[in-house]
C-alpha cells in the first residue's frame, strides 16, 4: 500500500500544478499551499523532499500527450494502492472477497474517485484559507486551527467511505463516523506527531541512507498512515462482531 501511494503521489502533484499553472497567477499559490502544508505535517527533511519536489515540478510544462502519460501513471498507482486497502481491510474485517470482477472494478474505481475529490477538496479549502489571510493581513493562528479543522474533516470522510465500501460486507449500514474512524484518526495525527519528533530530534536516517533519507521516511509515513487505517478497520470489526454476539441477549 506504501508502495504503490508513494508511486502516485509526485506524478498526481505533477498533474495538479500543470493544470493549476494554466489558470492565471494560480499555479504560484497552489504551489505555496502545497509546500505550506507539507511543512505543517511532515518531517523535515520529507517536506524538504516534498518542497524540493513540487518546486522541480512546477517548473515542467507538459504537451498534451506528457499530460496523458503522467495521468495514466498516477491513475495506475493509485488503483492499485486502493487495490491493496480493499484486500488489506477485507483481512480486518475478517471476510473474504467474493465480489466479481466487474464489482471489484467499480469499487476500485470508486474508492480511488472519492479519496482523489475529497483531497483536491481539502487543499482547495486550505488555498481559499491562505488567501483569505492574504486579504485579511492576519489571523496566522486561527488558520493554522482551520487547516488542521480542515484535515481532519476530509480524514474522518475518507476513513468512513473506505470502512463502508472497501470490505465485503453486504447490506453495511453507512455512517460518517465509527470508532474505528476515530481511532485511525487519532492514530494517524499522533504517529505524525511521533515521526516528526523523532526524525527531527533524534535519527534523520542520514547516516544510513545517505541523500535517500527523505524518500524513506517518507515511505515510512506512509507505511504507518496505512497502518493506522488497517488498525482502524480492525476496531470496527472487534466492535461490530461483540454487538452480533450480544444483540440476542438484550431485552
Amino acid at each position: 500500500m506504501a508502495f504503490y501511494h508513494f508511486l502516485a503521489i509526485f506524478p498526481s502533484l505533477l498533474v495538479l500544478l500543470a493544470i493549476s499553472a494554466r489558470v492565471p497567477h494560480l499555479g504560484d499559490q497552489m504551489k505555496s499551499t502545497l509546500q505550506d502544508v507539507s511543512h505543517q505535517i511532515l518531517p523535515d527533511q520529507v517536506s524538504q523532499l516534498f518542497q524540493g519536489m513540487i518546486g522541480e515540478l512546477n517548473g515542467r510544462t507538459l504537451s498534451g500527450m506528457q499530460l496523458i502519460s503522467v495521468c495514466a501513471g498516477a491513475l495506475w498507482a493509485a488503483l492499485n494502492g486502493t487495490w491493496a486497502m480493499i484486500y488489506g481491510l477485507n483481512t480486518a474485517y475478517e471476510v473474504e472477497e467474493h465480489r466479481s470482477w466487474w464489482e471489484m472494478a467499480v469499487t476500485v474505481a470508486g474508492l480511488t474517485l472519492s479519496l482523489a475529490v475529497t483531497g483536491s477538496i481539502a487543499v482547495f479549502l486550505i488555498f481559499c484559507g491562505a488567501r483569505l489571510q492574504g486579504h485579511l493581513n492576519g489571523g496566522a493562528v486561527t488558520l493554522r486551527v482551520l487547516e488542521w479543522l480542515v484535515l481532519t474533516a476530509s480524514l474522518s470522510l475518507s476513513f468512513a467511505v473506505l470502512y463502508r465500501f472497501a470490505p465485503n460486507l453486504r447490506d453495511h449500514e453507512w455512517r460518517w463516523s465509527t470508532p474505528g474512524a476515530l481511532c485511525a484518526l487519532v492514530l494517524w495525527i499522533g504517529s505524525t506527531f511521533v515521526a516528526r519528533f523523532y526524525f527531527d530530534h533524534v535519527d534523520n536516517y542520514a547516516r544510513s541512507y545517505g541523500h535517500l533519507n527523505g524518500v524513506v521516511m517518507l515511505l515510512l509515513w506512509l507505511y504507518v498512515t496505512n497502518g493506522a487505517i488497517l488498525i482502524g478497520g480492525e476496531v470496527n470489526s472487534e466492535i461490530e462482531k461483540e454487538a452480533v454476539i450480544r444483540a440476542p441477549s438484550a431485552p
